[in-house]
C-alpha cells in the first residue's frame, strides 16, 4: 500500500490483512506510507519514504496507490504525472488499484464545494487510470453513504479529517472487498494475538452493531453500485 496517514491510522494495513485471514486468503499486506505523503513525495523518495525500491525490487500481486487527499481536486495533473512514472517501473503482472478517499469539512471549505465530493475524487481518478489493469477502492462513496444513513456516528477523529476506527474498519471492507470478490459480512468485530502469551495486542476493535453496518455498507457499495 502505497500512501499516507489515509493508509495507516488505526492500522488499516493490519486490519485488511487480519480479514484476508478470516477468510482462508492469508495475505501479506505490506506499506509505504508518511503522513501527509502525495505520490510526488513517493517518487522522489521525500519524507524517509524508500516505496520506488519498494515497487522496482518486488512482484507484489496487488499494489494500492493513495494520493493526498485534496490532490485528485486540485492537482490532477501532478497525480497523473507521478502516478504514470510509478506504474511504469511496477510489474505488469501485479494488479493496481487506486485508493478514493472521502469527503472531510476542510475539503469542501477549501475547495468552494457546497456537497460531498467523494464521486469527485472517484470520477477524477477514473479518468486518469494509467492503463485498463488499473480498479478503483470506492472507500469515499462508502463513507458518504454510512454518514448519509448514520448520520448522528462519526467517522472521524476529532480533526473531522481522519478515519476513526470505524472509518478504518469501514474502509477495510471496502477494500478486501472490491480486491477479493468478497463479501465482508460476518467479519469479527475485533482481533487480537496474545505477545509472549502475555500481554494481548489488538489490531482493530468496533462495536458490533458498527461492524454489521459497515460490513452492509461496504458491500452495498462493492457489488450493488456504479
Amino acid at each position: 500500500m502505497i500512501g499516507n496517514s489515509f493508509t495507516f491510522y488505526y492500522n488499516l494495513p493490519m486490519t485488511i490483512e487480519q480479514f484476508s485471514k478470516y477468510k482462508g486468503l492469508n495475505w501479506e499486506v505490506n506499506q509505504s506510507t508518511a503522513g501527509g505523503a502525495s505520490f510526488k513525495d513517493h517518487w522522489n523518495s521525500e519524507k524517509g519514504l524508500n516505496s520506488v525500491d519498494k515497487i522496482k525490487n518486488n512482484a507484489y500481486t496487488h499494489l494500492i496507490f493513495q494520493e493526498y487527499s485534496n490532490y485528485p481536486l486540485l492537482a490532477l495533473d501532478t497525480t497523473q504525472k507521478y502516478l504514470n512514472l510509478m506504474h511504469k517501473i511496477a510489474n505488469n503482472n501485479t494488479k493496481k488499484f487506486l485508493y478514493a478517499t472521502w469527503s472531510y469539512p476542510n475539503i469542501l471549505k477549501n475547495n468552494n464545494l457546497s456537497t460531498p465530493s467523494s464521486r469527485l475524487i472517484e470520477d477524477n481518478l477514473e479518468k486518469i487510470k494509467p492503463s485498463s489493469d488499473f480498479d478503483i477502492l470506492p472507500v469515499g462513496r462508502a463513507f458518504d453513504l454510512f454518514q448519509l444513513r448514520y448520520p448522528n456516528q462519526t467517522l472521524f477523529t476529532s480533526d473531522n479529517k481522519h478515519p476513526n476506527p470505524i472509518g478504518c474498519y469501514l474502509a477495510a471492507c471496502v477494500i478486501f472487498s472490491k480486491i477479493s470478490n468478497q463479501s465482508s459480512v460476518g467479519f469479527p468485530k475485533r482481533v487480537f494475538d496474545k505477545i509472549n502469551n502475555e500481554k494481548d495486542i489488538y489490531y482493530f476493535i468496533v462495536e458490533e452493531e458498527m461492524a454489521r453496518k459497515c460490513q452492509l455498507i461496504s458491500d452495498e457499495i462493492v457489488f450493488n453500485s456504479n
